[in-house]
Parts: structure tokens; C-alpha cells; sequence
């Protein structure tokens, strides 16, 4: 018996609007003709580039711990320290 194929998974879309000027419109249209691409596709490729270079991503960062606060490493070693 053939194995079932996976279904891919859906890709989630969002509508995001801005305004332009117009010399920036007519411009726009002049590029995309020239490029044979349509206006979406230049501002997807545009945003893409732009979020890869800038790493706007979340990342992980170590909390930092105040010098006064106590750790549970403090107390055992005190401990050890004491009995011997």
C-alpha cells in the first residue's frame, strides 16, 4: 500500500497597507516594467532584504543578576564550609 502524503503546511497572510507619493508610484511602476515584476513582489523582496540585514528577530539574553542577590550555590557552599 502507498504511503499517504503529508500535508504541507498552510501559510498565514497578512494585508499590510502604507502610503506612497506619487513620484514614488510612478517610479515604482517604471522599475517594475522594466523588471517585468509586479509592485507586491518588490515590496515583499524589499522587506525581506531589509529584516535579513537588520536581524529583526528575537533573540535570547542572559539575565543579569544583582550583585546582592543570593544564590542557592551560596548557601550550600556556606554550608560546606561551615561543617568542615
Amino acid at each position: 500500500m502507498p504511503k499517504k502524503k503529508k500535508r504541507t503546511k498552510k501559510v498565514k497572510y497578512y494585508k499590510a497597507e502604507f502610503k506612497i507619493p506619487e513620484s514614488t508610484k510612478k517610479r515604482l511602476r517604471g522599475f517594475c516594467k522594466k523588471h517585468n515584476v509586479t509592485e507586491n513582489k518588490v515590496f515583499r523582496r524589499a522587506l525581506r532584504e531589509f529584516l535579513e540585514k537588520n536581524h529583526f528577530h528575537q533573540e535570547h539574553y542572559d539575565m543579569q543578576v544583582a550583585p546582592n542577590q543570593m544564590s542557592i550555590f551560596d548557601l550550600l557552599e556556606d554550608t560546606t564550609l561551615k561543617t568542615n
